[in-house]
């Protein structure tokens, strides 16, 4: 059942940083449907110029500038990872433009005439609202060893940042009601692509 009487299904991808969302994310554009990343969208939102930019400016204070003026977002990260209070206010920012752009490309494959479209966010569940507008989530979940593993080799953190990270996450849980499917990618890559393509059989028809 489609929500909003939009005649397009829209899918969550949820897990932890490292969990193999960017994986499942080519998985699903490999076999021609739409897919984005939120992260991605939130780099678009704060970019100069953007509703959220002189916000999160006037929140974090002109530190968190490059010299050509463009936000140091891994220097906000790492501050939102460690201050709650800080994350809650940068997400009250962030969050409603987000929201905004995901609905905007929602309609812009309805008129496409595209039937299934993927939006992958670390942390979409059924209690954001992100989460109530989407018809369907899928969790990927991975073990601490793996994701460590997988980061550290990827972005260069070191395990202390890694856990910052992932504790900061934790808000999205693992309980099954906030998730229509939940896969472990712990193993083969072919094995997580398999799991994929089995949910993707199940959405499709």
């Amino acid at each position: 059942m489609r929500k909003n009487n939009v005649n397009i299904l829209k899918i969550g991808i949820s897990g932890h940083i490292g969990s193999g969302k960017s994986l499942a994310i080519k998985f699903f554009r490999s076999k021609k449907y739409p897919a984005y990343d939120l992260d991605n969208i939130s780099r678009e939102i704060m970019s100069p110029g953007e509703k959220c930019y002189k916000k999160i400016i006037k929140l974090f204070g002109s530190d968190i500038l490059y010299k050509n003026k463009n936000l140091n977002r891994n220097k906000i990260k790492k501050i939102i990872f460690k201050d709650y209070k800080i994350r809650e206010k940068y997400n009250s920012i962030v969050h409603p433009e987000i929201f905004s752009k995901v609905k905007e490309y929602v309609k812009f494959h309805v008129s496409n005439k595209d039937h299934i479209i993927f939006f992958e966010g670390a942390l979409i569940a059924k209690k954001t609202k992100i989460g109530k507008y989407l018809d369907k989530i899928i969790l990927i979940k991975s073990r601490k060893d793996k994701i460590i593993a997988r980061v550290s080799k990827r972005d260069g953190m070191g395990t202390g940042e890694i856990f910052n990270i992932l504790e900061a996450q934790s808000t999205t849980g693992v309980n099954a009601k906030d998730f229509d499917y939940i896969i472990n990618n712990n193993d083969k890559i072919d094995d997580f692509k398999n799991k994929l393509n089995s949910i993707l059989e199940k959405i499709s028809h």
